[in-house]
Formats: C-alpha cells, structure tokens, sequence
C-alpha cells in the first residue's frame, strides 16, 4: 500500500480508514479530468500570473497614474479607517506626493519586475519574495486592507483585495528545489497544480474555503444587508468608464434596485456553497467553474472591470486571481463517484478536534454577521473633512462634523429640510437620519457668516438674482429620497476628495484661464462660471481629471475657486453613481447677451439678449464651506460669496488682489448656473 501523498483528497487502494476496498467496487478506480486535459501545471500558473504582473505594470504607467490622481485614489483608502492606519496612509501619501510621477515610475517598474520575473524559470523565486513584499505594501497602502476594517466592504467591488490572492496564488505554486511527481492514487485537488507547492493540497482548499466563506461573511455584513447595496455598488462604478458602458451598469443597477437583503443571502448562500464544495467532493470541478463564473460576473458589474477603463485601473481587480485559483486547483484525476475519497473526510480522521473546530469558527462568523441589526435610518459613514478645500489639501489629521443635511430628502441630522430644498420639490414624506456624514451635502447646525458685513447693494443683488435662479432650477431627480448605500456614500467620499484634489491647482484664477477656462457667465457679477470646452465630452463624466467648468467668487480680497462643475456635453441626464448623494440640476429661463456670448439676465430678456433655453444638466463640488457641503445642489449666491471670504479668513483659499469692489449691471441681472 503506496504511503498517502499530497495533503487531503487523495485516494488509496484502501477506503481511507485502513479496510480495504470490496472487490467488486469501484472506489479507488480514478479517471482523467480537466486539469489533464488542459495541461494545467504549476509552471502554467507561474506563467499566467507574471502576465497579470505584466498588466499590472503597464496600468500603472497610464498618464493619469503620473499625476495628483493617483495619490487622491491612495488617499481615499483612509476613509474610515481606524486612526492609526488612516495617519499611516495619508503619511505615504503626503511622503509621495511632491514627486508623484517619480514614485509611480518606480512602482511600475517594480511590477514589470516582478513580472518578467515569473516569466523566467531560473529567477522564479526572487520575484516571487519581491512579489510578496510589494503585496504586502500594496494591500496595506494600495488597498486599505480591502476596507475589510470599514464596515463597507463588498465582495461586489473586489474585498478583501486583489494583492492578497496574487500572495496565495504565488505560495501554492512555489518552485520546490525536488518537485514531487504526481502521486499515482492522487486525486481531487490533490492532483492538480496548486498541490505540488509546500502547503498541498490542504493550502489549496484552505486559500479557497478561506476565501468564499469571508466573502459570504461581507456579504451579510450590515452595510451589504442594507436595500439597493448591490444596485448601489454597480451605479458606483458607471462613471468609471465610456458612455456605452455606463449605459449598461446602469441598466443592470436597475434590475436589483428593488432588491433589499434577499440578493446579500442568496450570494452568500452561494458562496458557502462554492467554497466548501471542494473539501466535501473529490470532484470540484463544478464548484471551481462555478465560482469563476461568479467572479467573472462581479467583475463585468461592480467591479467595473477593475476601472481598466478608465483610465485609472492599476490591477484587473480580484475577479481574474479567483479564476487563476480555480484553474490551478482543477484536478487532473477524480474518481469515478464523486463522494469517494472526499477532502473532509481525510481531515476528519487527521484531525477532527480541528477540523470540527474550523467549522464552527465559519459558523459563528456569518451568524454574527447575519444577526448583526442593519439599522433602519441610520448609516453610519467615516468623516471626513468637513469642507472639500480641507480634502483637497489631503491633510493627514481629517476633522469631522456632525451636522444636518440639505439634499431634498435626506436630513443628516434628523432637523428640518432646508426651505430652499422645499422649494425645488423635494417631495419629502419624513425624514432619513445620516448622522456622521460628515462632509457630504451636510449643513452645519447654526452655520453663519462670520466675515466682515458685505456691502448693501452687492447683497440685495445676490439675494434677488437667487431668487429667480430658484424660479427656473429644474432638477433632474426631484424626489430623490432613497437612503444611499455604504458603497455609494464612500463612492461619493472618494469623488469628493478626488475632484478637490484635482482642482486644487487652479486655486489661483489666472491659472484657470491659462488652462483654457474662459468664462461663459457675465463676469461683472460676483459669482463667474469658466468653461473649457475641451473636457466636456461624454467619457470624461465626473472624471475628476477633466473638470468642464470652474466657478469663481469675487471677493474684496481677489477671485475664490468655490465650486468644480460637470456638465452633460448634451442634452440627457447626468448620471447617478452615488444614488441621492450627487444629483443634477439644469436652468431653464436663462438669457444669453447677443455681443459677447455669455450667460446674463432672466427671461424674458432685455434687449440685446436672448433666450438660452434649457442648459445641460449640471453638477457641482464645492470647494468652499457653504452651509450644503461639497455636494449641496445649489446654495444662494450670497452665501457662495459669504463662504468664499470665510475660506480666504481661515487661510483656505489666496488672498490674491486687496480692495477692490465688484461692480453689477443694472439693465439685466446675472444668474448662477
């Protein structure tokens, strides 16, 4: 009787507890499988996974990768954190960020080492401790953990981390210095590829079950339990690549958009079912194929296709590791009865107090992640700044605000809807405490002007040409009132803090107009709009990058950035990845002067104009504390002008020009867009 070989799954001669088999019976009778047929083996594997190090590499080295962008995606995996790792994360951040382009050189380079690497037997094992070093930064800085200590993270989006799997993936198929030739009996996992490495087949079906089961974990975590989570993850990511595919998440969002927890269960249900499937047959291959092709739907929906698309993806995201794990763990030999020679049963009789142990360790996590109360009105979110001029200057200390909301139909602090939110139809039945939101379309309790009085006629103007803004405000989703998901608030977080970062150049107005803004609304009025025309086209969409408008205040001490604007390049609707969070208005009785081509007056319009007719529909990122937050529709003017001169007061935005008084037409009143 040949000894018994390669870890759990293996089949003897003998019926696994020293009796042997009857004759007759066709237990210890094993058959070719897939992985034979496919000649998966574990230099195969190497091979395949030196060319996702090789993507890896070459998404880094994207333009978009050399600039503040990819120090904001860096930053943005603080949010939520717990201190001492959000002030690690910003450290590095801040350590990188005066020579971005240097760091991501060098970055891509290390990938396309560790890359070629794989790709070459004899240097196989120096890439692969490179590969576990950088795996470990990355995870870490790169990836927040996976979030996995925020509450919101989904296996949707790729939780717990790609990097981790590229870890695992290396260690199963480690080069042995005497590789161990196939074992005649073997079968199951036991024969395939991931098998011959140190940890066998037992590390195999532990990177596999250990994988599925923390997936059907998050999923029944309270923020995946929470109605729209999974419509919410796949909106998340529409504005993460071409219009067409926009088109089609939002689309696929809008099938489950009526489904609450029912989709959480199911997936995790399923994802029980597919992790523990290859302990409890020698015949996995249902299982393996099943996962993959669950990944892969993940991938194609909320995982956006690892952003690839646009521009920002610097790995294909977690999906194509599973299915890399999948393939290495596909058995070249399997028994003719499924049930014979199970995983499990050869764990049992090794070690049942073990055995037994580890399964009600999965036990007791997803009950207590069932059990744990998804509350009904409130989601609790990491703060953040509680202006977005703060968030733009990634400052490593963020400070929180508990404040109350003016987004029509969610009041974060559980106080009355704002008039104005009243008053562009907000169609609000009761209220929906957020409270903690700090930063997002939030209005702080008492929040008042603390500047120097500004001058009579400058504020009856605001207030007047505020009014008849109001008049024509047409909102695209006015009865927006659905609570947003976990994933949609730290969605709109990160785009918070990534425009603010990427606007933060044009803090000086002279440096807007040098980069092709010009202005598109009377600049005699306090508040201006720049235009460049250049980034309003239908892929660059709340692309933090490609910023279509800038809005400026003029103040006694020189101009302000106090807004970053997106407009639709046409007529449509803007889209909605954050739900409620980020919504879009347009103007409708607007005029336009006949000599300069600028946005000026109401209808009906003086002489000399002429009717706009309905805009685009419209976006905005404040930059200054107005009293909405970074993502308030649409505060009064005055208060723009207000928030302005506190920024410059608290040292948030430059005193560029002191004295100086903006002056106003009096034969048609300005609006703001």
């Amino acid at each position: 009787m040949a000894p018994e070989t390669g870890g759990p799954g293996v089949s003897r001669a003998d019926d696994g507890d020293g009796a042997a088999a009857t004759p007759g019976s066709v237990r210890g009778l094993n058959v070719p499988a897939l992985g034979a047929r496919l000649h998966i083996t574990a230099r195969a594997v190497q091979i395949a996974l030196g060319c996702i190090w090789l993507l890896d590499a070459a998404l880094q080295l994207q333009p978009k990768m050399f600039s503040q962008t990819f120090t904001s995606m860096l930053a943005a995996n603080s949010v939520g954190q717990p201190a001492p790792i959000a002030w690690s994360i910003n450290t590095m951040v801040h350590f990188i960020r005066p020579d971005v382009g240097v760091w991501n050189f060098l970055f891509a380079m290390a990938q396309l080492a560790i890359g070629v690497g794989l790709l070459v037997r004899s240097t196989v094992r120096p890439a692969m401790v490179l590969m576990f070093v950088w795996c470990a930064m990355v995870w870490w800085f790169g990836e927040g953990f996976g979030m996995l200590l925020t509450g919101t993270a989904s296996p949707l989006t790729g939780a717990p981390g790609a990097v981790l799997l590229y870890a695992a993936i290396g260690i199963l198929v480690w080069p042995r210095r005497t590789p161990a030739a196939d074992a005649p009996g073997a079968v199951g996992v036991a024969s395939s590829a991931a098998a011959v490495g140190p940890l066998g087949s037992f590390g195999a079906l532990a990177v596999w079950v250990a994988f599925w089961v923390s997936s059907a974990v998050l999923w029944l975590l309270p923020a995946n339990r929470a109605p729209g989570a999974v419509s919410g993850g796949i909106n998340s990511m529409s504005a993460m690549g071409p219009g067409w595919y926009s088109s089609f998440l939002h689309s696929i969002a809008g099938h489950f958009g009526s489904i609450g927890p029912q989709s959480a269960w199911v997936l995790a249900i399923v994802s029980v079912a597919i992790g523990l499937g290859p302990l409890l047959s020698s015949r996995p291959s249902a299982f393996l194929l099943g996962g993959s092709v669950l990944q892969l739907a993940f991938w194609v929906t909320g995982m956006g296709l690892g952003s690839m698309l646009s521009g920002t993806g610097t790995d294909p995201s977690i999906a194509p590791l599973v299915v890399l794990l999948a393939v290495a763990m596909l058995p070249k030999k399997v028994p003719v009865q499924a049930s014979d020679r199970a995983p499990i049963g050869a764990l049992v009789r090794r070690n049942p107090v073990a055995t037994w142990g580890f399964a009600a360790g999965i036990g007791a996590a997803l009950l207590l992640s069932a059990t744990y109360p998804v509350a009904a009105e409130v989601a609790t979110v990491p703060t953040t700044s509680t202006t977005a001029a703060k968030a733009a200057t990634a400052s490593s200390s963020s400070s929180s605000s508990n404040s109350s909301s003016s987004v029509p139909g969610m009041n974060m602090s559980g106080g009355a809807v704002s008039p104005k939110a009243k008053a562009k139809g907000s169609g609000m039945a009761s209220n929906v405490t957020m409270a903690g939101m700090a930063g997002l379309g939030v209005t702080a309790k008492g929040w008042k002007y603390t500047g120097p009085p500004l001058p009579a006629a400058e504020v009856a103007t605001l207030t007047t040409v505020s009014a008849a803004t109001d008049k024509g405000h047409a909102m695209q989703t006015p009865d927006c009132t659905q609570t947003p998901t976990a994933a949609q608030t730290l969605g709109a977080v990160q785009y918070v803090q990534a425009v603010s970062a990427a606007v933060s150049k044009y803090a000086v107005l002279a440096d807007a107009t040098a980069a092709g803004y010009v202005p598109i609304t009377n600049p005699a009025y306090p508040v201006v709009h720049y235009l460049n025309v250049s980034d309003m086209k239908t892929q660059d969409i709340l692309d933090p990058n490609h910023v279509d408008s800038l809005v400026y205040a003029t103040t006694p001490n020189g101009p302000v950035l106090v807004a970053a604007m997106f407009l639709m390049p046409g007529p449509g609707d803007g889209p909605m990845p954050y739900g409620c969070l980020v919504q879009w208005h347009a103007h409708t009785n607007l005029c336009r002067s006949l000599s300069t081509g600028q946005i000026s007056g109401f209808q009906p319009c003086a002489p000399g104009f002429t009717p706009e007719g309905t805009t685009p529909m419209m976006t905005h990122v404040w930059q200054v504390p107005v009293a909405g937050g970074p993502l308030a529709i649409d505060p009064s003017d005055l208060q723009v002008v207000e928030a302005a001169i506190m920024a410059q007061q608290e040292g948030l935005a430059p005193v560029t020009s002191p004295g100086g008084t903006p002056t106003f037409e009096t034969t048609s009143t300005h609006s703001t867009p």
